[in-house]
């Protein structure tokens, strides 16, 4: 039995670095309608909890027993103090500006869906010479660096070009989960998005962006199954993987000149959607930081999304939940190109 390391341990060769987003978040509801403004509406739930693409990544990591390290920065307030005591082992590579901290308030509606409200914060403030000086003390030799969230960091995005070639001199691996684009998906946001592909190995993104990617604003509006992922693909690396995370239908693969791999998701009692993709990404990169199959990084993916959306309060799987233990003896012969050393 394989048991699950302490994210403190042997910090010097992590699986997973994620870089990103951690704020705190305030979720609300359920509330329909919307209020009339100057009146007050007593909700009958809240819960602050850790959120931001990087927090709820880490948060899912640590639960699947991966080695990991977290890259982002916090302001220097009360928030920012609680945020430090929510992630005890991570906290070393953390970076503190004197900001205040970003605070988001969702409040959610009896349909499923939510509102959110957003400050800027610390994240508008997060440098790209302190980010890529943090990398530069890490060992990245056959780690996967996760950069998720980038839309909405204003700052980073524009070094995010020199940050991955720094990376990839390093010999780590990129994965990206960019997020919904703050103005969406404009041509300008594309060909940005586009130029980043020669480096990432890895693209994580649900449907929603995925279309928004592959499609220019005079295009018609096709399903996922028909888009031209090929073309994207002849741009990225050698054996670089497109994932689109598809939710209720499950999620894909595609990979250059191979045929689209899909996977469909079980049927689960839904309580919270919120960070579903964040703890995709966590079981997708904890399976292929393992050296599993295609198949398994699929499955482990959308069984730790499943696990995470059907908790209230929110909770995250261990390997075993997610059959991560398992799946070490697998020996199926569609595995990735450059295995990986099995954690222990």
């Amino acid at each position: 039995m394989i048991e699950a390391p302490n994210p403190k341990n042997n910090l010097k060769s992590p699986e997973v670095i994620t870089v990103g987003t951690v704020n705190v978040d305030l979720i609300m509801g359920p509330q329909v309608p919307w209020p009339t403004p100057g009146t007050e509406v007593i909700l009958p739930n809240a819960n602050l909890r850790e959120g931001g693409g990087a927090g709820i990544t880490a948060k899912a990591l640590t639960a699947l027993g991966i080695r990991h390290r977290m890259v982002v920065n916090i302001g220097n307030d009360l928030f920012g103090d609680w945020l430090m005591q929510q992630y005890p082992d991570l906290a070393d590579d953390w970076i503190i500006d004197s900001v205040d901290t970003a605070l988001t308030v969702g409040i959610t509606h009896p349909d499923g869906e939510r509102t959110f409200f957003s400050t800027p914060g610390h994240v508008a403030q997060f440098q790209p010479l302190e980010l890529q000086n943090k990398l530069a003390g890490m060992d990245l030799n056959n780690v996967v660096v996760l950069f998720v969230g980038t839309s909405l960091m204003p700052t980073i995005r524009p070094a995010l070009t020199t940050i991955f070639q720094f990376v990839k001199s390093k010999g780590g691996q990129i994965a990206l989960d960019t997020a919904w684009p703050s103005d969406g998906w404009t041509e300008e946001t594309r060909s940005e998005v586009i130029s980043w592909l020669p480096y990432i190995d890895i693209a994580l993104l649900n449907e929603a962006e995925a279309k928004g990617l592959l499609l220019s604003s005079s295009s018609k509006e096709p399903n996922s199954h028909s888009l031209d992922y090929q073309s994207l693909l002849k741009t990225m690396p050698q054996n670089a993987l497109f994932v689109t995370k598809l939710g209720e239908e499950g999620a894909r693969v595609d990979r250059l000149g191979s045929p689209t791999l899909t996977c469909n998701s079980r049927e689960t009692i839904v309580k919270d959607t919120i960070g579903a993709g964040d703890s995709f990404n966590a079981g997708f990169l904890a399976a292929y930081a393992r050296s599993q199959s295609i198949e398994t990084c699929l499955q482990v993916a959308i069984d730790t999304a499943s696990y995470a959306i059907a908790s209230h309060p929110r909770q995250y799987p261990n390997h075993q939940d997610v059959g991560l233990v398992n799946c070490f003896a697998d020996n199926t012969t569609d595995k990735f190109p450059h295995k990986r050393t099995q954690a222990l």
